[in-house]
């Protein structure tokens, strides 16, 4: 009588009939055969004994399912084609994208906010594998409940095992090691086993797995199957192990759960400049119990000593790139570069990353570039006995400057006391202690920076950038590229004209008296005036064209009459006319051109303008915004006027805030509320 052994092998179909399954060598053990068995598990058994190799290397496709009885004589057999598992090869290739799976995780790490559990009854966990069937014991927390043999057996029935090694099911719910127990062998059972979906996101970058609970006596999935199903899909690059182990121990089914994501490029930030020294100074007018405002207590000049660091450039950074999920690179933009150039009286670090005070004095911003201006202190006032004062550089003046006087410097101008009936021109911020007395005849400019002082009286004051005073602005004029602030407590703007490419902040506008104020917000000043100047040009060379047209027109007219007594002198005047009009009319081109710049620039900064009011607005005051005017013919408190659509509307005042410049375009966004009246 045949062994069983015999009989088994000879149920092998050794790739006779099937050549496409026929092994490279004949002396090799085949590396896949066709078995014929009474079941799946007998024919895995018998393709191992073939093949010469582990079980657990093996996989299958059953090509027949037996089980049923044919005609009541015998059993029909299984038929399944046994090969090789796929090689799980996750930490090789890996190693040859330069990425492993503990990097992965780091890369992504799991989140896990869930708190330590203080008491937690005892687990018992069942998985089968093609390795045979475990179990896992958890131990109790706390007071926690430890598991019972009852709670083992009905967990084991739920999971269709029922043959097992009972003995080894007591002494781990005993032992309760948390370790991986063997306690059967496996048994197949294909229909019953967990199914995994994997979608991969149309980005390349997001893989997820979906898994279906097992049902009795079916087989559980393991990392490797997951593994194999992510690389069958193309994933090479972004494994989360950590996420699918958890969602496998979890039993986290019908779900989807992220198990691989791909490394998104990072763009490298655009270098920049850190100055380490103010170059936006803001005026924050601080008042004391009694309402005055202590003026001298503003620290707005920054002087700066000989190798003082004032600015570091801070390199752009180099983009990394990233990876998709098929390994796939994927381009990051490098950083913009920025230079950083030394201004007057500055130097740059032997490696080019920091600029330096190459003296003592005043550090001015201007058009990205700083400097440092030596400081010329006058000891007392600037008047007959020091003579008009040109200067290079900043000037300090101890006392006041009186009438009369011309003092102009290429930095800024700090004046501890007064400007009287004098003119004062500087390139950097002028800063008065006390205030400008004018009396009608005093001008004061920056030509690119500020006008800070105490009150304003009877004078012409200009500033590319704010002019701000503490206390009162009374009968001048004030042309500011940037805002007119006034905003003591009991400030008021008085009379006078006030244009501004910003805003007007002030506490009072216009007196009882209806003194007529003229407040024009949201029109630069020198870009007003550069359009005066250009209409005036752009007339004289029409007028000019016109006249040059008639001349060559005649011309033209009497060489046409009379061609043989049209002499040489008079062609020679026709090509001279000819040309001169052709010139005249480039030079209108240009003019038009940059009208067409200023217009568009002057459009940009109406939208900003607006004026603000904290108390009161009297009558005699006329605001114009965007070309829309308003004349004030009642008394208002506490209002902001905007212009829309056309006309002047007053709303509820606006506080203060960094986004006064863009006030304008803040308000048709609807963020300072309704109209109030219009």
């Amino acid at each position: 009588m045949a062994t069983a052994s015999d009989h088994l092998r000879k149920i092998i179909l050794a790739l006779e009939n099937e050549e496409d399954l026929r092994t490279a060598e004949a002396n090799k053990p085949p590396r896949e055969v066709i078995v014929v068995a009474d079941s799946v598990q007998q024919a895995m058994k018998l393709a191992a004994i073939e093949m010469q190799r582990d079980p657990i290397q093996l996989d299958y496709k059953i090509l027949n399912k037996g089980g049923s009885q044919l005609w009541g004589l015998r059993r029909l057999p299984y038929r399944v084609h046994v090969f090789p598992a796929k090689e799980d090869t996750r930490f090789s290739d890996l190693e040859d994208m330069n990425v492993s799976l503990s990097g992965a995780i780091a890369q992504t790490a799991l989140a896990d906010d869930t708190p330590i559990a203080i008491n937690a009854e005892g687990k018992i966990l069942v998985r089968i594998y093609r390795t045979g069937v475990y179990i896992i014991v958890r131990p109790p927390v706390g007071e926690g409940q430890a598991v019972t043999m009852a709670q083992a057996l009905e967990r084991l029935r739920v999971a269709g095992v029922n043959a097992f090694d009972k003995g080894r099911v007591e002494n781990e719910i005993k032992a309760k090691s948390g370790k991986q127990i063997k306690i059967a062998e496996w048994t197949p059972k294909p229909d019953a086993d967990s199914q995994l979906q994997v979608e991969i996101s149309a980005d390349h970058m997001r893989a997820t797995m979906t898994m279906t609970r097992p049902r009795p006596g079916g087989r559980h999935l393991q990392v490797a199957d997951v593994m194999q199903a992510l690389k069958a899909n193309g994933v090479q690059f972004g494994f989360r192990e950590q996420m699918i182990e958890k969602a496998l121990e979890e039993e986290v089914y019908s779900t989807p759960v992220v198990v691989a994501e791909g490394k998104a490029p990072q763009h490298g930030r655009d270098g920049y400049i850190d100055y380490k020294i103010r170059i936006d100074k803001k005026v924050e007018f601080k008042e004391d119990e009694s309402g005055r405002v202590d003026f001298l207590q503003r620290d707005l000049v920054e002087n700066v000593v000989q190798g003082q660091v004032l600015a570091e450039l801070v390199p752009a950074q180099r983009g990394t790139e990233g990876r998709d999920l098929f390994n796939k690179l994927m381009p990051a933009k490098n950083g913009n570069p920025v230079t950083m150039r030394p201004g007057p009286g500055t130097m740059l670090s032997d490696d080019g990353k920091k600029l330096l005070a190459e003296k003592n004095g005043q550090v001015l911003y201007r058009g990205g570039i700083l400097s440092v201006h030596d400081m010329f202190t006058i000891n007392g006032d600037v008047g007959i006995g020091t003579g008009n004062i040109t200067f290079l550089g900043s000037i300090l003046v101890t006392g006041s400057i009186e009438d009369n006087m011309h003092v102009k410097a290429a930095g800024g101008i700090e004046v501890a006391g007064t400007i009287q009936k004098a003119f004062v021109e500087a390139e950097g911020d002028i800063i008065v202690r006390q205030g400008i007395i004018g009396r009608d005849d005093a001008q004061v400019e920056s030509t690119a920076g500020s006008v800070f002082g105490k009150f304003l009286q009877n004078a012409t004051c200009m500033a590319e950038g704010d002019v701000v005073m503490g206390e009162n602005i009374m009968h001048s004029k004030v042309y500011a590229g940037g805002n007119v602030v006034c905003n003591g407590k009991r400030a008021q703007l008085v009379g006078g004209e006030i244009i501004c490419g910003g805003v007007v902040r002030v506490k009072s506008l216009g007196a009882m008296a209806a003194t007529p104020t003229h407040v024009l917000a949201g029109v630069n000043p020198r870009a007003m005036q550069q359009m005066k100047q250009i209409a005036q040009i752009e007339k004289q060379l029409r007028e000019k064209i016109a006249q040059a047209e008639i001349n060559l027109k005649t011309l033209q007219q009497q060489k046409a009459a009379a061609p043989d007594a049209f002499s040489d002198a008079k062609e020679e005047q026709l090509v001279k006319t000819n040309a001169f009009k052709d010139k005249l009319e480039e030079r209108l081109r240009e003019a038009l051109a940059e009208k067409e710049n200023i217009e568009t620039f002057m459009k940009e900064e109406t939208s900003s303008g607006a004026v603000h009011v904290e108390k009161t607005v009297f009558p005699g005051v006329t605001i114009e915004i965007n070309g829309a005017t308003f004349s004030v013919q009642d008394e208002y408190n506490n209002v902001t006027f905007v212009e829309e659509q056309g006309r002047i509307n007053i709303v509820a005042y606006v506080q203060p805030g960094d986004d006064d410049k863009h006030f304008q375009k803040n308000r048709r966004k609807g963020r300072y509320g309704e109209t109030t009246r219009s």
